[in-house]
């Protein structure tokens, strides 16, 4: 079985696919088969542009498979496609990495890389709560009409406008902002260690929680915001949209230093007991001679 363009492997069959779409966005057949050219990473011409080979699969889809030598050389190579649909000549490059099995498993962690969220599943619980708080604070959940890949707007069967969701925060923003909260909540004395897998965070504390996320996420908006404070003349018509940045700034300023006030309440309420003597312990009931002499006292006779 032959591998997408994504596990190319030397030695190995590869499946280069296409998928032609017409101008009102459905997908459209080509006229007669697309042509296909092959380009190795040092240049070479693998395989000269012609539609041998390329099979349709479905309207619009087209593919072409072809048989890497086990000598190729590694690297990116190219594989440009040429058709004529409804009439408009088109060209499409694409690129897909050819590799050994060896080399690409084995690879390095480099600076910049994304990372992935790890988690069990105690914790995606605590979390997905914490987040339901926190979107329904936020009101960051809206729609906008659907376009298709020509810019125009979708209706369905029944003349109706099709709406897709427009988060002004994605879950993994949000998820990060509530990260950030948690880990202020532990650092603020004294020093604690939850989790979100903790039910205490999503219940007793989870309004503190948010609110630190709440608190982020405003900030992080104001300075989008800020950017977009500008006055908008056409025509000798003057239109200044409302200076939500200055808004946002000033809200987030009155909701920080309040929170920290009250974060630092909330964690000293839960101060620690002390190991032995402590600032708050009877540093004199505990003491040797302390009893001793309290003994003594118990026996004396005037």
């Amino acid at each position: 079985m032959a591998n997408n363009r994504n596990n190319a492997f030397r030695g190995e069959t590869v499946r280069l696919s296409i998928q032609y779409y017409g101008p009102d966005g459905l997908p459209a057949d080509a006229t007669g088969l697309p042509q296909i050219k092959i380009v190795a990473i040092d240049g070479t011409t693998l395989v000269a542009s012609t539609s041998s080979g390329v099979v349709r699969e479905g309207v619009g889809l087209y593919s072409y498979s072809y048989a890497i030598d086990e000598n190729a050389r590694k690297g990116l190579w190219t594989d440009t496609w040429y058709a004529t649909v409804e009439e408009a000549l088109l060209t499409n490059e694409f690129k897909f990495l050819v590799l050994d099995h060896a080399s690409a498993t084995a690879g390095s962690v480099s600076v910049g890389d994304d990372v992935s969220f790890d988690f069990s599943e105690a914790e995606i619980t605590g979390i997905n709560i914490l987040l339901k708080y926190l979107k329904a604070r936020l009101r960051s959940e809206g729609q906008k009409p659907a376009r298709d890949a020509y810019g125009a707007f979708i209706y369905d069967a029944n003349g109706n406008m099709v709406m897709v969701d427009c988060p002004v925060f994605s879950d993994e923003i949000l998820v990060t902002f509530l990260i950030a909260a948690l880990s202020e909540f532990n650092m603020i004395p004294f020093f604690t260690s939850y989790t979100f897998a903790d039910r205490i965070i999503y219940t007793t504390f989870a309004h503190a929680i948010t609110e630190g996320a709440y608190i982020l996420a405003v900030a992080s908006q104001a300075l989008v915001e800020k950017g977009r404070d500008f006055n908008i003349s056409d025509g000798g018509i003057n239109y200044q949209p409302p200076q939500l940045g200055d808004f946002l700034q000033s809200n987030y300023n009155n909701f920080l230093t309040s929170y920290r006030d009250r974060l630092k309440f909330i964690k000293n309420s839960i101060r620690p007991s002390p190991v032995s003597y402590g600032t708050y312990s009877n540093l004199s009931s505990g003491a040797p001679a302390w009893t001793r002499l309290r003994h003594l006292k118990g026996r004396r006779i005037v």
